[in-house]
Parts: structure tokens; C-alpha cells; sequence
């Protein structure tokens, strides 16, 4: 069975929802995991309280299920371009890649932290750079 509904409570740490169902007389769902993509590299993507869902069942009491995720309304712009594939936060922050000018773009509201070693091949354009000890 699959259903929509909306996310009445949201739980990072084991990446499931509780999902509310008005079609149901507002029925809340047990804890439901959250299909992400798998393989070599995972994220976090669990839906915000209040947000519409898509959810699979295995059987007719919405006991034992998952939350497929969000998806865009009519209401909903969509981020970025036809041709950008990335994240866009609500801040403002986002990292994408754009096809058509073959160029991978980062904005940070509040700065970029880089750990490791960073190796430039290529020219390096700054507005401004400042060093460690806060001068120019």
C-alpha cells in the first residue's frame, strides 16, 4: 500500500520519521526508516516535521513500512537550473555542479572549513585573502 502523509516527528540519529495520515482520522505510523541511497557514500535526508511524505507498506495496518521521502508540490520552486544538479540549503549555502557551464559552485553563508591537504591545479582568483593572524 503506499500512502501520503505528513512527518509529525523526525529522528536524525536512527534516520526515521512518524508519519501522520489525515486520510486516516490523523492515524500516526510507527517509526518508519527512510530509504536514502546507499553504496560507498550515505547522507542524512531525513524529512523536516511537517512535511508531505510517501510511504510504502507491507500490510493493510501501516505497521512495518518506510518513508520513500519528500517530494515537490504545486506550491514548491524548485532549486537551481535544469542543468545544475547539487543541494541548496535554506540559508542560502549550496553546492552544485552546472553542465552547461562545466563548473562546480559552493556558497557558504558563513564560510567554507577544508580539512586535509588542498592541491590547486589551475589559477587561483581571490578578492581578498587573509592570513592566520587576521591581517590582510
Amino acid at each position: 500500500m503506499i500512502v501520503i502523509g505528513q512527518v509529525s516527528t523526525a529522528d536524525t540519529k536512527t534516520g526515521s520519521v512518524r508519519v501522520t495520515f489525515s486520510d486516516r482520522d490523523d492515524l500516526v505510523s510507527g517509526e518508519l526508516p527512510v530509504i536514502t541511497p546507499g553504496g560507498w557514500a550515505r547522507g542524512v535526508a531525513v524529512p523536516d516535521v511537517g512535511e508531505s511524505v510517501l510511504c510504502v507498506f507491507l500490510d493493510n495496518g501501516r505497521s512495518v513500512g518506510f518513508c520513500l521521502g519528500t517530494y515537490y508540490g504545486d506550491d514548491d520552486k524548485l532549486p537551481g537550473t535544469a542543468d545544475q544538479r547539487g543541494v541548496w540549503f535554506e540559508d542560502g549555502s549550496h553546492a552544485f555542479y552546472d553542465r552547461k557551464t562545466h563548473s562546480l559552485n559552493i556558497k557558504a553563508a558563513s564560510g567554507v572549513r577544508i580539512e586535509g591537504n588542498v592541491n590547486i591545479s589551475g589559477s587561483l582568483t581571490a578578492d581578498s585573502i587573509t592570513d592566520r593572524s587576521g591581517s590582510a
